[in-house]
């Protein structure tokens, strides 16, 4: 049996994290085996998931940045104790290169890095900066198997080498789950918001600068100004929860948007949906946006983001962000009604561009078993 270390930071219900527990129910785990390690002591959204397909969650708290120096004794300690692992997949972005400091050059454990995203931070101080060089420097000369969501990913993390060396990796999904509309499901959602009649706009992201929230309260203003009859849904958590919150209260608008917290229930709340909004200021290749075309929703995202998750179905529909929050908001209400309900064209399409789980799950494999 193959086993693997992924190294992930964290295990809840994020972008990387939904992409490589898809990964983790298509495998033959009789032949490949996970453990995931995670760098805190809480307990984890996926961890009796992981815990019941027979992988272990390793928690091993650490602090991020240059901080994570501290972290390299801790990591050799964790791959002596729960061991041997043939293969170690690291999916922290800069943070990766602590793991592959703790690993001699010439171990028999393949490194794998996994670039998730285009950017780090949109603004970084000097401090910073001199990190991300070093942090690349240390990947780049230590990783054997590049992987990435995305060329634009991969070039940012591996340089111009992982377009001759690198791997594109898509971020499958399960269409059976996210392509199959439960209506009791959507119907208890709706009630549950009292979201009958009005236009239902939904965003999946944790709250941090990334995914420009503030702005996405500037759309609500906009289409509450226009006399939109709507209600806007935040499904997630994050360290500028409070600020949001505080932003929404000073907009005067706590009744149209709703913070739902986290919800396991995403291919639900996609149906529910009549747009899907993204303004993030840079993504690599987000799992949520694939999982809005499986569920035939319209989106309205940043320019900035790849063309290439674009499944072909004229779901995706994208603003600048120098445009203002009311173009924004015309374009959602100019595409709400056009969601796409042909099933049947929407699992060709996500096979043709090779985003279904099953399709990566066997790439990944092929990748861990060279």
């Amino acid at each position: 049996m193959i086993r693997v270390l992924q190294v992930m930071g964290g295990m809840n219900r994020r972008g990387a994290e939904t992409f490589i527990m898809n990964i983790y129910r298509k495998i033959d785990r009789t032949k490949v085996q996970f453990d995931f390690l995670v760098y805190t002591d809480e307990k984890q959204d996926y961890e009796d998931e992981i815990v019941s397909l027979g992988g272990r969650v390793i928690h091993m708290p650490c602090e991020a940045g240059i901080k994570a120096l501290f972290s390299i004794s801790k990591f050799k300690q964790v791959m002596h104790d729960n061991g041997p692992y043939h293969i170690i997949h690291i999916q922290t972005l800069l943070n990766s290169m602590w793991p592959l400091l703790a690993l001699p050059k010439k171990s028999r454990i393949l490194r794998i890095v996994h670039s998730h995203s285009t950017h780090n931070k949109s603004i970084m101080s000097g401090a910073q900066s001199l990190y991300e060089k070093i942090a690349k420097y240390v990947i780049r000369t230590r990783t054997q198997v590049m992987l990435a969501c995305g060329e634009e990913a991969g070039e940012y993390l591996f340089g111009e080498k992982f377009s001759n060396e690198g791997i594109v990796l898509n971020n499958g999904i399960d269409l059976d789950i996210h392509a199959v509309c439960n209506e009791h499901a959507v119907a208890t959602i709706r009630e549950e918001y009292d979201l009958n009649d009005k236009l239902v706009i939904g965003n999946v992201a944790r709250f941090n600068e990334v995914k420009n929230h503030p702005f996405m309260v500037r759309i609500a203003k906009a289409l509450k100004k226009s006399g939109v009859k709507f209600r806007m849904l935040f499904v997630g958590n994050g360290p500028d929860e409070s600020t949001i919150r505080q932003f929404v209260q000073e907009h005067d608008l706590e009744k149209e948007i709703i913070f739902t917290g986290l919800r396991s229930d995403i291919s639900d709340l996609m149906f529910t949906f009549d747009a899907f909004l993204m303004p993030s200021h840079f993504e690599g290749n987000p799992v949520t946006l694939v999982e809005a075309q499986a569920a035939g929703l319209p989106c309205v995202i940043s320019d900035v983001i790849t063309d290439k998750i674009d499944m072909g179905l004229g779901l995706i529909n994208k603003c600048s962000l120098q445009d203002s929050p009311s173009v924004w908001a015309d374009a959602i209400t100019n595409v709400s009604k056009r969601r796409c309900k042909d099933i049947d064209m929407i699992r060709k399409q996500f096979q043709i561009c090779g985003y279904d789980a099953q399709t990566t799950a066997d790439k990944l494999i092929s990748i861990y078993e060279r």
